[in-house]
């Protein structure tokens, strides 16, 4: 069945022949012809996975110039079930990936209006224009649901042809990549504020109910996480006998993810991206130099305060001496990068979130990330520095 745009969703990687690319395509690209596709396969990584993700070239011309395109098609697959949440519904998988989509298709295009225009490979006087260069994320030809079977379907640059890659084997992020997954959040926070500045209206009242919110994201993660997580920390003890202390065992058993503050005075809240797991950050080195990130996987967009997404990416990726030695430069760095992106406009709240109260609420937060760091606990690169982690941690006060 095709969607509101005509175009139909693929089944599978059958269905992605040059006719079907050539109508994804032409938005962006008018005047594209695609005279042939190679389809390469699926290519998905990671856990959690659950659509199919099909890697395919597509060759044409446009202006008269031959071209080529590396593409992927990532496709709802209910055959498909989730590695981590394996009790996860149907309806679950059909209401996060059509969260995707929509981010897709009605977010992204405004944040890219607000991007700062993209100046890279531009010579003499052509002219220069805000492009997806200058965002972090993936460039998204295409993105619709059949209305019938509820199949999803995003078309997107295939980031790995162009040398982007997760971390292999689990592995903890350096102090540098810290840096840039950081900074690519600032750039999604500040973008998501200034939306709102231009509005008037909050992200989630402009008709973006499939943005999950603050209270959503809790009663969710107690709900349907939460018997894991009491599981996990059990795990976590018997993973490390003789250095974790049976009260801060005790703690974790009792970990509470809402801050009754948060009713008394509320924070700043931004567009998140809810998920900043490992498998979700895509880096590219040239010559073993990190060049850049990409952030992917939008399935779990949310309406946070902004050092949610902090604390779970530093307790889902960050090694001990990341975490405790660099953690202030990092954050540092994310502030830096957040007011960049803000500019100067005055009358925007977060111009005067100072650095300071960015480390007070990363600090209040950091339960948050805690218990999704314990949930995927058997897929972490773990060692004792995960001990100190959380121990540093519990003499915040804040477990």
């Amino acid at each position: 069945m095709a969607t509101a745009s005509g175009i139909v969703i693929p089944q599978s990687a059958e269905d992605i022949a040059p006719s079907w690319v050539q109508q994804v395509l032409q938005k962006d690209l008018p005047g594209v012809t695609i005279t042939d596709v190679h389809v390469e396969g699926s290519i998905s990584q990671g856990e959690g996975i659950t659509s199919d993700i099909i890697a395919f070239d597509a060759v044409g011309i446009r202006n008269g110039v031959s071209q080529r395109y590396s593409l992927v098609a990532k496709v709802t697959d209910f055959k498909r079930p989730l590695t981590v949440m394996k009790e996860w519904s149907k309806d679950v998988q059909i209401q996060i990936d059509i969260a995707e989509v929509k981010f897709y298709s009605d977010v992204v295009p405004e944040l890219l209006s607000l991007a700062t225009p993209s100046t890279e490979r531009k010579t003499g006087n052509e002219e220069t224009h805000a492009s997806t260069d200058s965002l972090v994320i993936p460039k998204c030809y295409f993105a619709a649901t059949d209305p019938r079977s509820m199949v999803s379907v995003r078309v997107m640059e295939n980031l790995k042809t162009q040398g982007f890659s997760i971390k292999p084997n689990r592995q903890s992020q350096s102090r540098d990549e810290m840096m840039l997954a950081a900074g690519a959040l600032a750039q999604l926070h500040g973008l998501s504020y200034r939306l709102e500045l231009r509005s008037g209206v909050p992200l989630p009242e402009r008709k973006r109910d499939w943005i999950r919110s603050l209270s959503d994201v809790i009663a969710g993660t107690m709900e349907i996480l939460g018997p894991m997580y009491r599981e996990a920390v059990k795990k976590f003890a018997a993973a490390f006998p003789g250095q974790t202390s049976p009260d801060l065992i005790a703690r974790l058993e009792k970990l509470n993810i809402q801050h009754p503050m948060m009713e008394e005075n509320p924070r700043l809240m931004v567009l998140s991206h809810g998920d900043p797991y490992g498998n979700n950050i895509m880096f590219k080195y040239a010559e073993d130099v990190l060049t850049d990130v990409r952030l992917v996987d939008w399935q779990a967009v949310s309406y946070l305060p902004p050092t949610y997404d902090l604390a779970f990416l530093f307790l889902c990726n960050a090694s001990w001496d990341v975490f405790h030695h660099h953690r202030d430069a990092i954050l540092a760095h994310y502030h830096h990068k957040l007011m960049e992106t803000l500019g100067t406009d005055e009358s925007s709240g977060l111009q005067s979130y100072t650095l300071e109260q960015l480390k007070a609420d990363f600090k209040e937060d950091c339960p948050f990330g805690v218990f999704h760091c314990l949930v995927r606990f058997g897929g972490l690169h773990a060692d004792r520095g995960l001990v100190r982690i959380i121990q540093e941690i519990k003499e915040w006060g804040v477990i």
